[in-house]
């Protein structure tokens, strides 16, 4: 015969085992490949800058002019590639993407999305407001800026392996771009003679490709 108090203790254990909650693991949140590398050969310098090492990541900026609600509001996208430790720098800069700010602060995917297949070869452009723009800051922080003027007649500049991508964090265009140019800088001490003469300097910036990312 089964003693009752036996039959007590398998009812109380079907009971604890009843109540153990089992821990519920949520699947990984897909995160998008944001790798970057810009490589190139910088004023005669063969210059590498890879994510991860000495400190370089690939970071993306926009500089927007808002315009009234229903008018023209532009945004031209950036990406650079910098590092907190070192001082030298390169961005590439594409606009200008054409958004109506009454609707939204930034443009929305649908205007983001096409934008860059779309301007594929661009144009140089001053500030990139009508096309494509180098930003370069040497060792010295001196800043050098490609010219839409340039006179350079083997400037290049091209989009390629354009994906959209996104995660939890935002929405990313990644391309490869490869360019050649020449860079300007105005001469900071040239401005220190007296009369000031306004002297710009300039350097090549070839065979540089820069795989990237903008970021809406």
């Amino acid at each position: 015969m089964i003693k009752k108090g036996f039959i007590a203790l398998i009812g109380f254990g079907f009971v604890l085992s009843s109540c153990i909650k089992h821990e519920v693991i949520p699947p990984p949140t897909p995160m998008a490949d944001l790798s970057a590398n810009f490589s190139g050969v910088v004023n005669n310098t063969q210059t590498e800058f890879t994510t991860n090492v000495l400190g370089y990541e690939n970071t993306s900026y926009k500089v927007k002019v808002i315009q009234p609600p229903g008018g023209n509001s532009t945004a031209v996208y950036y990406s650079e590639m910098q590092s907190a430790s070192q001082t030298q720098s390169v961005a590439v800069g594409l606009g200008s993407v054409n958004f109506d700010s009454g609707v939204a602060s930034d443009p929305p995917l649908a205007l983001f999305e096409p934008f860059f297949p779309a301007n594929d070869n661009p144009a140089y452009s001053n500030a990139g407001a009508a096309g494509f723009e180098v930003v370069y800051t040497d060792a010295t922080n001196r800043e050098w800026r490609s010219s839409e003027t340039s006179n350079y007649a083997g400037a290049t500049s091209s989009f390629t392996g354009i994906q959209l991508e996104s995660d939890a964090t935002g929405d990313y265009s990644k391309f490869i771009c490869s360019f050649d140019c020449y860079v300007y800088s105005l001469n900071p001490d040239s401005l220190l003679l007296m009369p000031p003469v306004a002297h710009v300097d300039s350097f090549l910036i070839n065979d540089a490709v820069y795989t990237g990312w903008f970021q809406r």
